[in-house]
């Protein structure tokens, strides 16, 4: 005979205890930029905060408070001025922000308690200004955004035997071995950090995907326009490395038919690429360079007028590493996109998905701008391969990742 098991008596839905709720974290963030700029930032702050957390950023940014969701945003300005000039000079403005947010951080973490510290490189160093938390057991995350060993030897030319980029390289892994884990932005960084043994079997990507909350859910793509200029939008950094002068030279060739809308950062450069496009709207060229920096929250407007997005960046050994943020947001508003050849572009995206260019070459840039406008059926199909590679590491998804990593980091520590 089969066995019956004794009936059990199920509790009434008001005896079923209700699941613990998560408790809110206070959250700081340490990063050496002006938040309403940084896309990351305020990509990470708001997903936190946006659940409940409290985020307490620690930066260039003036003190500011902000309501979002059902937590907030604290700023607390711990200097002034980006890190510039030339190499000394630059470690030095970078040395004298970590001693500046060690002393902020330290005095907020006494008052506040911290249950998590997420120090945003550059520099790596950065993650010794949450060492006061640290030393009490609080998880401290260095979020690598650039590689800065790469990006100093490009920017001052130095080789990688060089004693300073060999110092940069031991700046980079000590700040990584007091870190409890690493986030960065692509698998071309975790593999170049993890040759270097850098956090080596503790590193997360969260891509740079573009925030649905700030631009909206991602767009179809858009045919280019017919009886009128096609607008050419670049947002971005204005650095040598990035290109600009070449995407100017570019559209200055085309002649009629585009004009060139471009939202830099970066004052030094942007008295550069001013003057260079007076020079070209001289000669006939139709260029806008907006004469400051475009706010972060500005920019999908921006990518709403546009027509066509284009990245021009050079290449070096910093540069090829790249996905750049702006374009993955280029394809997410719908834009058919043009970017430079180079390997971490073609990583995750090839020719089916947008039209590619020589790095550093005015005339192969002008003739990708040329193809494009002259096969719009081709662009318009571009758009949509594009649409779908995005679609497999949208924002939607990169935050579920990043969120999980913080809860796992603080489950011991949240009541």
């Amino acid at each position: 005979m089969p066995t019956v098991m004794p009936a059990v008596a199920t509790p009434p839905e008001s005896a079923v205890a209700p699941a613990p709720r998560r408790a809110a974290l206070r959250v700081c963030m340490i990063h050496h930029s002006d938040f309403h700029v940084d896309s990351r930032i305020q990509r990470q702050a708001r997903a936190l905060a946006e659940r409940g957390d409290e985020v307490h950023l620690v930066c260039l940014s003036a003190d500011a408070e902000l309501a979002c969701g059902d937590g907030r945003i604290i700023v607390h300005r711990a200097g002034r001025e980006k890190a510039s000039g030339g190499a000394a000079g630059y470690l030095g403005g970078y040395a004298h922000f970590v001693a500046a947010a060690f002393m902020k951080v330290a005095a907020l973490d006494r008052r506040l308690r911290f249950d998590l510290v997420e120090a945003h490189n550059m520099p790596d160093a950065v993650a010794f200004a949450g060492l006061a938390p640290r030393l009490r057991g609080v998880p401290l995350i260095l979020n690598v955004h650039d590689t800065f060993p790469e990006l100093f030897a490009t920017r001052f030319g130095r080789s990688a035997s060089h004693p300073a980029v060999r110092a940069v390289i031991l700046e980079e892994r000590g700040s990584a071995a007091i870190a409890q884990h690493v986030i960065t932005v692509t698998d071309v960084f975790r593999e170049r950090l993890e040759l270097r043994g850098v956090g080596r079997g503790r590193i997360t990507v969260v891509m740079n995907s573009p925030d649905e909350g700030l631009f909206g859910p991602q767009r179809q793509p858009r045919p280019l326009p017919q009886g009128r200029p096609v607008r050419i939008l670049y947002h971005g950094g204005l650095a040598p490395r990035f290109g600009v002068d070449v995407l100017l030279e570019a559209v200055a060739a085309l002649g009629s038919g585009v004009e060139l809308r471009v939202c830099g950062t970066g004052d030094d450069d942007r008295v550069r690429i001013i003057a260079l496009a007076e020079r070209l709207n001289g000669a006939g060229a139709r260029i806008d360079v907006a004469p400051a920096a475009v706010a972060l929250a500005a920019i999908p407007a921006e990518l709403e007028r546009a027509d066509l997005g284009v990245v021009p960046t050079l290449r070096d050994d910093f540069t090829e590493l790249l996905l750049p943020v702006k374009l993955l947001e280029y394809v997410h508003m719908g834009l058919p996109a043009i970017a430079s050849r180079l390997p971490g572009i073609e990583r995750h995206m090839g020719c089916r998905d947008i039209a590619f260019a020589e790095p550093g070459d005015a005339h192969s840039l002008a003739a990708a701008i040329r193809a494009t406008l002259d096969d719009p059926a081709a662009a318009l199909l571009r758009g949509a391969s594009a649409a779908a590679t995005l679609s497999r590491f949208s924002w939607a998804r990169q935050r579920r990742r990043y969120l999980g990593l913080v809860d796992d980091l603080t489950a011991a520590r949240t009541r």
